[in-house]
This record gives C-alpha cells, structure tokens and sequence, in this order.
C-alpha cells in the first residue's frame, strides 16, 4: 500500500508539470548552448547570432523558475561578453559580433527589469547596481529632441533618431514626452504606427504590420490605462472567427500577409487578453499555443518563440 501511495504521489508530481522546469534549462544547454556558453539564435546551429535579446529573455525565464545559480551564470556572461564601456558609460551590445557598436533599447530595458526584480527575489544587491549603471548611460546619451530612441552608436557618440512605439513601456529610462506617444497616437485606426520619426517629429506607418510590435503597443497602452477599441474589437473578431493569428498583417485590407502562426504572438495575445479581462479567450491561446507547439516545430524554433512558449507554461 505504501508502495502504490509513493508510486501516486510521483505520477501526480510529473502530471503537474513540476518536473518542467529542469528540462528547459537542459533542453538550452543541449541545443541552443555550444562550447562557447552563449545562446545562439537557432538549436543546433553555433554559427547562429548571439543576442541580447535571447539573454534577456532567457534571465526573465530563470527568474520565473527561481534558479538563482544559471541566472547568476547569465548576469556573468552580460558582463563579460555583451556589456561595453565607453568614455565612462555602460551599454549592452545587441549581439556579438565584432562590427556591432550599437545597442537595442527593448532588449535593454527587458534586462534593467529582469536584473532590478532579480535583485529583491535573489537578495542580491549587485543586480541593483548593474541596472543602475547601465540606466544612467541610457539616460544620459540615448535621446533625440527629448525622446529616447531605439539605440546608441558609441562608435560614433550618436543617438538614433527614431523610436519604435513598441518599446516605449514604464520603464525609469523612457523619457516622460517617449510615453506621451503612446497616448497621442490615433487609436480610432485598427493599427497602430510603427514608430516615430524623431527628426520630422511625426509617426511613421508601414504597409506591413507585424502583429508582436502591435500587441506590445495594445498592452504598454493598457498599462497606461489607455484602451485601444478598434484594434481590441478587430482582434477579437478574428480571433472569434479564426481561432488563429498570424504573424503579419496588411495594415489596409487586415488580412494576413503570411500563413504562419508565431509562439511569440501566441504568448503576447495571451497577456493582453488577460489585461483586458478576456480570461476566456486567453485560455484559447495557451491551448492553439499548445497545439501547434510540436516536436518538430520546436526542435527548429528560433530562441525568442522557443522561450516564449515556455514562459507561458511557466505562467500558468
């Protein structure tokens, strides 16, 4: 009896998924780590980019998971592989490679928020610290006419002159007239522009719409308390009818311009359902999510939509 009761209890713990969380650090180390340590952009593929956009992602996992060691692993690396020190500022390099001089603010501000959380969940004030350097040299250069932009050329002691809306978040190192575009853009069009030309002063639409950037806009402005009928209205509708979304759309006649559909999106499309109240729905998503996250899909997927998909099982 007591052997059935132990046997039930571990069938039970595999069932609640809470022997994940080991396998997906594995399955990193296994496919997207080589003999260099670093994530690379593709599984099984070491010539593939090294991003700062991956660390990020990768951090913001592990501090989920609450495994305090491969995160510290991760902080080492941002120091001595990606961060960069120029005339007495800090800046992460987007990915390494001997020609890049610029940085990424997106993935910047992914790695200030994930360093800043981990330093209270992980008691470690060192964490505080990095972000702190890294944000006054953001702060002190990275602007254009009062806005802060997408990057800095440290080769050249040149800011950017554009600002992609979708990284415009709460962020302390967005400019207070940055998160002013997110309130004065035309919310009353179904799409939203892409960025904002920092020189014409004016924002800037593409024919093409990529639907990540569009929900990363929809949900930065819901935390802002403002609400984006048209664009809600339309995603529901082709959620409702579809049951599906695609990576990108056409921004005049809404139909998608391609016939795949995006772990990444799925995992965005869940957060913003949720932020406006729609529970139901973002179920829906986590399960199509499920449903198309195969074997096959991911042994090919790119990083970003590989640990996409595992934070949301992870934040379930």
């Amino acid at each position: 009896m007591k052997k059935k009761i132990i046997c039930l209890f571990f069938l039970l713990l595999m069932m609640s998924g809470c022997g994940d969380m080991d396998s997906v650090q594995e399955q990193v180390e296994k496919e997207y780590m080589h003999s260099d340590r670093l994530i690379h952009a593709y599984p099984g593929k070491p010539d593939s980019e090294v991003l700062s956009e991956s660390l990020g992602l990768y951090m913001e996992y592990l501090l989920l998971a609450g495994d305090k060691q491969t995160f510290q692993e991760q902080v080492s690396i941002l120091e001595n592989e990606f961060l960069i020190n120029e005339n007495r500022l800090s800046f992460i390099q987007w990915r390494l490679n001997e020609k890049a001089t610029t940085n990424a603010l997106i993935d910047d501000i992914r790695i200030l928020s994930v360093l800043q959380r981990a330093a209270d969940a992980f008691e470690n004030t060192a964490y505080d610290e990095l972000a702190d350097k890294i944000s006054r040299s953001l702060y002190s250069v990275q602007m254009h006419n009062n806005y802060t932009v997408d990057y800095y050329d440290w080769s050249y002691s040149l800011p950017a002159q554009r600002l992609t809306l979708s990284y415009v978040t709460g962020s302390q190192v967005i400019s207070e007239k940055s998160v002013e575009l997110l309130k004065n853009v035309d919310a009353t069009q179904v799409f939203f522009p892409e960025y904002y030309d920092t020189k014409l002063q004016e924002y800037i639409n593409n024919d093409e719409v990529h639907l990540i950037d569009q929900l990363l806009i929809a949900i930065n402005r819901e935390k802002e308390n403002l609400h984006s009928k048209s664009f809600f209205y339309w995603l529901k509708e082709e959620w409702n009818n579809e049951q599906r979304l695609y990576g990108r759309y056409n921004r005049e006649t809404k139909d998608a311009t391609v016939d795949y559909e995006s772990l990444a999106v799925y995992y965005y499309l869940q957060s913003y359902f949720l932020l406006t109240g729609e529970e139901e729905m973002a179920r829906e998503v986590v399960q199509q999510a499920k449903n198309i996250a195969s074997e096959e899909m991911l042994a090919q997927a790119h990083f970003f939509d590989y640990i996409h998909y595992q934070l949301m099982l992870q934040e379930q």
